[in-house]
């Protein structure tokens, strides 16, 4: 196998865990949000409620300022699809097709490799990588600024503007759905979301009284 794309798949798997972890943190937060919401005993100002907002809302804008980051020494998705749109020819549809071989969905190979170039191309399309890159940076842009000025470290400047938590969900999404877009073309292998099926009831702690006594 081709040596940076082993690298890239390596860093893949990398990323994967990364933002799944953001997903079920984005899932989690609104969950519980809803639980307060639907229970008129607990509408009144509290201090905890402060701490959970300003915690999720830490680090989940650093979880997005870590895929869309793309220093030398930075494991991202906005460094993967950097280097995706710098060597295309890495993503051939040789190696994709491979991924086929021996399914009952052989037939459909080329076909859906031209989700990512054209059909007579050999290789992936690096303008619809660049295109996928820039709606990342631009989505993500008030969430890194704002990592960067008042998560990371304490800047000088005031961010540019406050990210509202739309724009967290926002960002969020766009990392799930972009991921799901390109392990489908490293793996040939389709999913939904990131976020995962519970094996178990994890509201079941918010059903009996924290305190015992």
């Amino acid at each position: 196998m081709d040596k940076k794309l082993e690298k890239w798949l390596k860093w893949l798997d990398i990323i994967k865990s990364e933002i799944q972890e953001l997903v079920v943190a984005k899932h989690t937060f609104h969950e519980v949000q809803k639980i307060i919401s639907d229970n008129p005993e607990l509408h009144e100002s509290n201090s905890f409620y402060r701490y959970f907002s300003n915690t999720y809302v830490s680090h989940v804008v650093s979880g997005v300022r870590r895929q869309v980051k793309c220093d030398d020494q930075s494991i991202s998705l906005a460094r993967l699809l950097t280097e995706m749109v710098a060597s295309p020819q890495t993503l051939s549809r040789d190696y994709y097709v491979s991924l086929y071989k021996g399914s009952v969905v052989e037939g459909f190979a080329n076909k859906d490799f031209n989700r990512f170039a054209d059909p007579n191309c050999k290789h992936i399309d690096p303008d619809r990588v660049s295109c996928d890159l820039k709606h990342l940076r631009e989505t993500s842009a008030a969430c890194e600024d704002f990592a960067d000025r008042r998560v990371a470290h304490r800047d000088r400047r005031d961010p540019k503007d406050l990210p509202t938590y739309k724009q967290l969900d926002d960002c969020i999404d766009m990392l799930d759905r972009l991921f799901v877009r390109y392990f489908f073309l490293f793996h040939a292998s389709h999913m939904e979301s990131l976020l995962p099926t519970w094996q178990y009831d994890w509201k079941k702690i918010f059903r009996v009284p924290w305190i015992s006594s």
